[in-house]
């Protein structure tokens, strides 16, 4: 199966992605992680897949913030709180993307030097250069000053940062000019190391960031891998060929990207919300819209964003109806239905399978859904939901792991500072 990202695009996919989250970490990412490709390439230690690798870890380096709402606090030039993002950060690129093996510098990402006794080297290294990329960009956006810099990072010798790592960051400046180029970072394409990533790579890194949004609220953990599953199986019980399938597939992995866009009390909110939140929630169509125009095919794209349409017009953002819609889209706006009936809420439990197949058959009847495809579901309800079991338990059972990981952690930590 061709994947419908690659090395073109995936980076300007994942810059959009978190820029619905909040831009002012995302900015900070792209403008540390252009320092670090160019003290990598300073350094002359690394291969081109490694340059990549750190790179995009750069990038992400603060991605723990958005599991801790700790987004304006990170944007003060010294934090009182290293550890929260960090270990979340490390957590997620350890166990939800294909950054695994760079996934420690995260954790050490604030540590000072003489604190990393015990830490890899090659780990220490790349947390070290990492560590002064963050800093640099702080303190520049705080004093943009090339004296007080120079003056900042010469106190920090052998202290916050290893004198050999200082020595780096003045040859890069000096090199490249990367101070005053840092708006440089601003496209990703300019700054990025040039290396071809696979079809898997790029696959892991979509797959990285519809985890981005799951990570943010345990409610929606497997909603989408659930619906994504859902949609694959009704689509083969219907005789749909293998580009149908692949197109509904990936429309099914990515109809709720958007809401990374969403505040967590929004999603999280424990019961009806009201006319305002809920006009606020269903923007996460049109986020969708804005992060996979002209990166992905329009007819995936399509699917992705009309999953809440309904054959009678009744649905949004558009109000399209049945003979608007292809059957592909049809198809995911039945099983996003099925996922969030079958799925728990802050305010409800799962429902039964009866309960389900009731409101479905009624949305049916009521000209809403394709009642050709509730049928194939109905058929085939248990088969369904076996395959959808599978898939989720090994995703829930990282989920839930984090948590106690993430305390074991803070526990042993606890008490060193930056």
């Amino acid at each position: 199966m061709t994947s419908v990202v690659n090395s073109n695009n995936i980076s300007g996919l994942i810059q959009r992605t978190l820029n619905h989250v909040d831009p002012r970490l995302v900015d900070h990412g792209k403008r540390v992680a252009y320092l670090v490709s160019r003290m990598l390439e300073t350094s002359g230690e690394y291969s081109e897949k490694e340059k990549q690798d750190i790179f995009f870890l750069a990038l992400l380096h603060d991605v723990g913030a958005y599991k801790t709402e700790e987004i304006n606090e990170m944007a003060k030039f010294e934090t009182v709180d290293i550890w929260e993002h960090s270990i979340y950060g490390y957590l997620f690129l350890y166990h939800l993307s294909p950054l695994r093996e760079w996934a420690d510098v995260i954790l050490y990402h604030h540590i000072s030097a003489d604190h990393l006794d015990g830490v890899a080297e090659r780990i220490a290294k790349v947390a070290q250069v990492v560590n002064l990329a963050d800093r640099v960009d702080m303190f520049w956006l705080h004093h943009p000053h090339r004296e007080a810099l120079n003056q900042y990072l010469n106190r920090s010798r052998g202290s916050r940062f290893r004198s050999e790592i200082v020595d780096l960051f003045m040859e890069t400046q000096q090199n490249y000019h990367v101070i005053e180029d840092l708006n440089a970072a601003a496209d990703l394409k300019k700054v990025m190391p040039d290396v071809v990533l696979s079809a898997e790579e790029c696959e892991d890194y979509l797959k990285m960031m519809i985890f981005a949004i799951d990570f943010r609220s345990q409610h929606t953990v497997t909603h989408t891998i659930t619906t994504t599953s859902i949609s694959s199986s009704t689509a083969h019980l219907m005789g749909m060929n293998e580009k149908q399938v692949r197109h509904i597939y990936y429309g099914a992995l990515l109809h709720d990207l958007g809401k990374i866009g969403i505040p967590v009390e929004i999603l999280e909110f424990p019961g009806k919300l009201s006319p305002q939140a809920m006009k606020i929630m269903r923007t996460h169509v049109n986020i969708t819209e804005e992060i996979l125009a002209g990166t992905i095919t329009p007819d995936i794209t399509k699917i992705a964003i009309r999953h809440h349409e309904k054959l009678d017009g009744s649905g949004y953002p558009r109000g399209m109806r049945g003979d608007e819609m292809s059957m592909e889209e049809q198809v995911v706006a039945v099983a996003d239905i099925v996922s969030a009936l079958l799925g728990t809420r802050s305010y409800k439990e799962a429902y039964s399978k009866e309960k389900t197949l009731s409101i479905l058959e009624e949305q049916a009847s009521n000209g809403k859904i394709n009642s050709q495809i509730v049928s194939i579901i109905r058929e085939n309800f248990d088969d369904i939901l076996a395959e959808v079991k599978d898939k989720c338990t090994p995703i829930l059972r990282t989920y839930y792991g984090l948590q106690k990981e993430y305390e074991v952690l803070l526990e042993k930590h606890r008490g060193i500072t930056g």
